[in-house]
This record gives structure tokens, sequence and C-alpha cells, in this order.
């Protein structure tokens, strides 16, 4: 993905990456509700899907999980009528949803200030001017405790297989996708093991370091 995007320099982006059931998304919806600005989270797959008329389904499939090929069958319900998906080997791998979904992650990072949640955003927008990325963390126990809860699982085993799987599935398509080590600390400007600080501080924090970095805000 070579794609040079011109980011207006009175906009910002915050990418937040997430460990699972770690409260991540809740961070984001506060930080949203700050800032008034576009939260982007599983809308990134709608948005994909409209803007290359393939089906939501195809990019849910592949969301953040490292599978080589997903079968696309020309006339299927899975894909639109569009003869530029027409591949003689019935076939559209990973690694073009991925570049198709990345152009829709630049596109609206483009059109204005945005907060990106997971999706390899942080990597997507890294030639953006002003970009934060920031990491949400917890200890595997609360975050298998608060996915027993979300989820209603039976047990705190199955849970805590769950957020394993999970935050497996989200390790591999990251890592190979960005050739970066998620969830790193020196991967991202600023990682935040949540139970320590609370989201209201959190957001705190995020915003704090906009204002220390100069990004345009109202």
């Amino acid at each position: 993905m070579e794609n040079e995007m011109i980011y207006p320099d009175n906009t910002f982006a915050i990418c937040i990456g997430r460990s699972f059931g770690s409260g991540g998304y809740k961070v984001a919806c506060e930080l949203q509700r700050r800032l008034k600005v576009m939260l982007y989270d599983k809308e990134i797959l709608d948005k994909a899907a409209e803007d290359n008329n393939i089906r939501k389904e195809l990019f849910e499939k592949a969301d953040e999980k490292n599978v080589y090929e997903l079968p696309l069958v020309v006339g299927s319900t899975l894909c639109m009528p569009n003869p530029f998906y027409m591949y003689t080997n019935n076939y559209l791998s990973n690694d073009h949803l991925f570049t198709l979904q990345a152009e829709t992650i630049q596109k609206l990072a483009a059109k204005g200030s945005a907060i990106f949640v997971g999706r390899c955003a942080d990597y997507v927008l890294r030639e953006h001017p002003h970009l934060l990325t920031v990491y949400i963390a917890d200890d595997i126990e609360l975050r298998a405790k608060h996915i027993q809860e979300r989820l209603g699982m039976e047990t705190i085993d199955d849970a805590t297989a769950e957020v394993e799987k999970v935050d497996k599935d989200r390790r591999e398509y990251y890592n190979y996708y960005t050739s970066r080590n998620w969830g790193r600390a020196d991967n991202y400007d600023l990682s935040i093991k949540l139970s320590s600080v609370g989201i209201d501080y959190a957001v705190d924090m995020i915003v704090g370091l906009m204002r220390r970095r100069g990004f345009p805000m109202e």
C-alpha cells in the first residue's frame, strides 16, 4: 500500500489499539464525547464494503484475523455484481481486503479529525502529521471477567479462553500487516493499563498529550 494521501493540517487522528475486554472501546467513546469528532470501529467495515461494492460479511470474516484466503464466488451473496472482482481463481485474498480497508481508513482520516479503533489504523495512518497512537491493556483476569459478563459465558475459564483467542487473532493480524509488535509499549505513543487509572483519567492523559504536542483542537 503506497497511496499518498494528503491529510489537512487542521485535523488529527487518534488510533486506539486494545487487548480484548480491556475497555478500549469505552475509552474511545468517552474521547469522542469530549472531542466531538467521528469515531470509527466496525463502521470501517461498513464503509470499506460500500466503497468497494463488496458485501460487508467478507470484511467481517477477515476482521483482525490472520486468515490467508477467503473464497469469493462471483454472483454469490458475498459479492455485489461488479466486473472488477471477476477473478479467474474466484478468490479475494486477505491481503487485498486489507488494502481496500486501509484505503477507506485513509479516506476517512482525510475528511476530518477522527478516532480509529483497531484495524492497524496506527500503521495505515503513519504519515498523518497529527497522529497519536494509544494502546489500552489490562490484566487478563479482569478482562476475562468483563467478557464473561458481556457475552453471558458460563465459566470464567471459557471467557479466559475467548480472550486469549481474540488476542492471538489480533496479534497475528497486526504483526503480519505492519511488521510491528502488537501491544508492545514502545510501539505506541501512550500505553495505559486501564484498571490503574480508569476511563476518565485515561482520556485526560490522551487529551493532555494531544495538547502538549500541539494538535489542532478547538
